[in-house]
């Protein structure tokens, strides 16, 4: 046992002598690291700062003193593309959902238009690498809920028009379309409408 303790020892020793270029320390870990970071395309898939868009106190364009998400913060953090998520409370349907959604799309595109140094609107892999390569953070929007379909399968193309890169089925609550994992189900999944709808030919 203790020949097996000291040649392991020697076994290190002479790695660390012989091989001190080929051992990577915390520090050249975090450089490396930083490297690759800021050398790749950067996408935060999901963000909930959309919301703020609709308070006085918040500026998109300004380092806030709470919160997560401005451009100079995506800039710090080499944030190269990002999802502002749509959102609203799942058990608001129908046409008020509709308006609050738009009015929430809408907030997302004066964002890119008041910060066009800084943010282009995206809708493809292409179109966030051409913001890349032009030194801007592309964005992107999802919808989180089908409930702001509000029965109406044609928001969808809708949606899609104005920039919205996919729409989930549903979110906390279970809705016209299909149950919510974090609700009690009710449908085993897809509605009898949701199926109708969502999967003919």
């Amino acid at each position: 046992m203790r020949a097996a303790r000291l040649l392991v020892a020697l076994t290190l020793f002479l790695v660390v002598l012989i091989l001190p270029g080929r051992i990577s320390l915390g520090d050249d870990i975090s450089e490396r690291a930083r490297k690759l970071h800021f050398s790749s395309i950067v996408l935060d898939t999901h963000d909930d700062t959309t919301q703020r868009f609709f308070s006085k106190s918040y500026d998109l364009g300004k380092r806030n003193p709470d919160g997560h998400v401005d451009i100079p913060r995506m800039h710090d953090g080499g944030m190269n593309a990002i999802f502002f998520s749509i959102w609203i409370d799942g058990r608001t349907m129908g046409p008020p959902a509709i308006q609050k959604a738009l009015d929430q799309i809408d907030a997302v595109q004066q964002n890119v238009r008041k910060y066009s140094n800084d943010l282009v609107a995206a809708r493809t892999a292409e179109d966030v690498r051409r913001a890349h390569a032009q030194g801007k953070i592309a964005v992107l929007m999802g919808v989180e809920g089908g409930h702001m379909i509000g029965n109406d399968i044609r928001m969808v193309r809708i949606f899609s028009r104005l920039g919205v890169g996919y729409i989930t089925l549903s979110h906390f609550y279970n809705d016209e379309w299909a149950d919510s994992s974090t609700d009690k189900p009710a449908h085993n999944g897809l509605t009898d409408y949701g199926k109708k709808r969502l999967c003919a030919k």
